[in-house]
């Protein structure tokens, strides 16, 4: 019998009836399939956040890829409203923000839709809201995206 792959890493997956495989092996294979897959690269935007202001402009993958999620980090955290830093796509906002909770210093949010950026577009972050009290100061994005599956042999 032949046997199947995983999605993204292309991981072997016996055939139907390995019950070693099927009873230990399933889940952390599929785990590590996801996250074999899922990179990351970070943007500092080291003074107070600005509404409307693009901080960042000028990611190009070398490889076509999709953006997941998005992880804001502020020294000092906003406060009397949230803190929302939306994607670029080659300069067009695409209304799909990350969000840090007032308050709060680190938020992780996965986006409502993925983002596709092909080898030929450029990524960027902007602020869309910022604290109304306190904006929020030293903001580190990390922006989450995986690669496309790489292809079966």
């Amino acid at each position: 019998m032949a046997n199947t792959f995983t999605t993204n890493l292309n991981l072997a997956v016996p055939s139907a009836g390995d019950l070693n495989w099927e009873n230990e092996y399933t889940d952390f294979a599929g785990a590590m399939d996801d996250l074999g897959s899922l990179f990351c690269f970070t943007v500092n935007a080291p003074g107070p956040a600005v509404n409307g202001v693009i901080f960042y402009d000028g990611f190009v993958p070398q490889e076509n890829i999709t953006v997941k999620a998005m992880g804001l980090f502020a020294q000092t955290a906003p406060t009397g409203q949230d803190l929302k830093v939306d994607f670029l796509k080659n300069g067009t906002d695409q209304i799909n923000p990350g969000t840090l909770t007032g308050g709060s210093q680190f938020e992780k949010t996965v986006l409502g839709s993925s983002i596709g950026v092909l080898v030929s577009d450029r990524l960027g972050l902007k602020f869309t809201q910022v604290g109304s009290v306190i904006a929020g100061d030293k903001i580190v994005v990390t922006v989450y995206y995986q690669k496309e599956a790489i292809p079966s042999p």
